[in-house]
């Protein structure tokens, strides 16, 4: 199944980009707002670099796209971070599929922000935070897994090694 080989041809760089967000620190109870922050801020700047493209190839994922952007910004704005200086990269005109797996990573930072967003909830020190990024569009999250699986599981053998490529791109970018 293609959507089994996406998930362990870039295991290695979803776990290592595990680390650059400290998510350890987030069990241990030991994550800071300054943790946060980062996340936020990494976030924020994939999103909008992708975005472009993303909607050029795949418009069916602009809405998600721009809906995560304003939530990022708002919880951006909200913690005093600057959102300007954070939108600084850019991509090189990607393909179709290698984009569709740019994508890949955040639906899948949607399926683990559920679980983000109950731990913080736990903390003392966010109890006032408005986690707009965390929260969003999790109502849907069901609903649009499976469909992007299913795209995935449909798409001959190069394209699946663009979108594998894509999605390998999408975690190195993400934690530059």
């Amino acid at each position: 199944m293609n959507s089994t080989k996406l998930k362990t041809q870039t295991q290695d760089l979803h776990d290592s980009i595990e680390k650059v967000m400290h998510s350890s620190l987030l069990f241990s109870n030991k994550f800071t707002a300054d943790h946060y922050k980062n996340f936020l801020r990494k976030s924020y700047t994939y999103i909008a670099a992708i975005a472009p493209s993303s909607t050029l190839h795949w418009p069916e994922y602009s809405v998600i796209l721009s809906t995560k952007k304003e939530a990022l910004h708002a919880d951006l704005v909200f913690l005093g971070v600057p959102t300007e200086a954070n939108a600084t990269v850019t991509l090189a005109d990607t393909d179709k599929y290698h984009t569709l797996g740019l994508f890949y990573i955040v639906l899948g930072a949607m399926l683990g922000n559920k679980m983000i967003l109950k731990k913080l909830k736990e903390y003392e020190s966010f109890q006032n935070s408005t986690f707009n990024y965390l929260a969003t569009q999790q109502e849907q999250l069901p609903t649009l897994w499976k469909h992007f699986q299913s795209k995935i599981n449909e798409l001959e053998a190069d394209q699946l090694e663009e979108v594998i490529s894509g999605a390998r791109d999408g975690y190195k970018m993400f934690g530059a």
